[in-house]
């Protein structure tokens, strides 16, 4: 009988890896609760439009391209405990701030310092789960925090309309900040192994130590130009899933519930993604993308020809689409957590969180000029053929690569 620990339950039946999945609950719903009840101050509070919302996203995003990796050279130099613990604080500080912040453009700068310090306790988070997880329950530690996110993402928003019903939105802040706190006071004093010394001598061999691990390692190569292109699929049409449940003539509600749909299902296909793709990761992605990519192009091609589509088929349709994404972000991270050495894992997955952002920045612009010129579902079209077109190539490589090989 095979000894090797495998599964969820033997990954919770150890104690460092258990503290971290418990911190990241409070640390998540914080950031989702947080969502809610920003968009709700700058919308209905403020009476903000779609400018500032474009700002807010902004803000929320170019610090894990910007800052992000300047941050993950002092992230490998100091202990990850004390990394967790100080990132959280700050996370709760500067969601604290927002509950005196009594105009838009502190609140962007707010939220801006904010991203910035969780553009550190990502990467952080990272390496303590490969630094206290064995090699073959990574992708199932990757799945579960993974399925703590989507959950998250479902309840967060839920609990922060139910909140912002009966309080103001500076009251939920605080609330938020007190969830951080709880997050910091889950990992402070979690036993993390020590990390060897990075060999670079000055910071910025330090900071091209992260790039220079996708040279090396060819998989790391691959699983990043892979994860970017699907962001960049994924995002050609996500923002515009509203006017997609328009087109099928379903309302608003049906909206909400699509919403939470696509959560379930990431929150279910990272559960399984966690068990499944441990031994064939690269395999597990290329599936994804062309299931995902097929089933992208078939609720495009109904939404072009003008079917009114039930919100059932809808719903589980949605499902699925989520799903799918999860098969190809978490394998991703297992094999980052693989092929780095430990000394510059928060370097390297810092790395390639920038590209994938920077790649990901434009496409929620490119896909309403398409939606805007050629329907809500070329929008889709375009995406979900990026996807399956990269899956097939992905496919079509591997196997020659593994033809080749004596």
């Amino acid at each position: 009988m095979d000894s090797k620990p495998s599964g969820y339950r033997s990954l919770l039946a150890m104690p460092v890896p258990r503290r971290l999945a418990l911190a990241s609950i409070p640390a998540d719903f914080a950031d989702w609760l947080d969502y809610a009840a920003i968009v709700a101050l700058l919308v209905f509070a403020w009476g903000e439009g779609p400018f500032v919302l474009a700002l807010f996203a902004f803000c929320l995003t170019l610090p894990y391209v910007a800052v992000g990796p300047l941050l993950a050279v002092l992230v490998d130099r100091a202990p990850l405990a004390r990394v967790l613990v100080v990132s959280n604080l700050g996370r709760g500080l500067a969601t604290l701030a927002l509950v005196f912040a009594g105009h838009t453009a502190i609140v962007l700068a707010i939220v801006f310092v904010r991203a910035c310090i969780d553009s550190a306790f990502t990467p952080a988070r990272q390496a303590a789960i490969q630094a206290s997880t064995p090699p073959d329950l990574l992708a199932s530690a990757n799945g579960l925090h993974q399925a703590i996110n989507q959950t998250s993402k479902i309840a967060g928003p839920a609990v922060g309309g139910l909140l912002l019903a009966v309080m103001p939105a500076q009251s939920v802040f605080g609330l938020n900040a007190v969830l951080s706190l709880i997050a910091a006071a889950l990992v402070f004093d979690i036993a993390l192994p020590p990390k060897p010394q990075s060999e670079a001598t000055d910071f910025r061999s330090e900071l091209l130590a992260g790039v220079s691990e996708f040279r090396r390692s060819r998989l790391l190569l691959v699983a990043l130009v892979f994860s970017a292109v699907a962001f960049f699929a994924v995002f050609l049409y996500d923002a515009l899933i509203a006017l997609l449940a328009e087109d099928f003539g379903l309302g608003v509600t049906a909206f909400g519930f699509g919403i939470a749909a696509s959560g379930g299902g990431g929150l279910i296909g990272a559960l399984l993604a966690g068990s499944l793709a441990t031994r064939h990761p690269v395999s597990s992605m290329i599936v994804s993308a062309l299931f995902s990519g097929t089933v992208t192009m078939l609720v495009s091609l109904a939404a072009l020809q003008g079917y009114d589509m039930p919100a059932i088929p809808y719903f589980i349709i949605l499902a699925l689409m989520g799903g799918s994404f999860a098969f190809m972000l978490v394998p991703y991270r297992t094999i980052v957590q693989t092929e780095t050495p430990p000394d510059r894992i928060a370097r390297v997955f810092a790395a390639g969180e920038a590209v994938t952002t920077a790649v990901m920045l434009s496409a929620p612009f490119i896909g309403s000029a398409i939606a805007a010129a050629f329907g809500t579902g070329m929008a889709f079209l375009a995406g979900g053929a990026l996807l399956f077109t990269l899956g097939a190539v992905s496919a079509v490589v591997t196997l020659v690569g593994k033809s080749r090989t004596p």
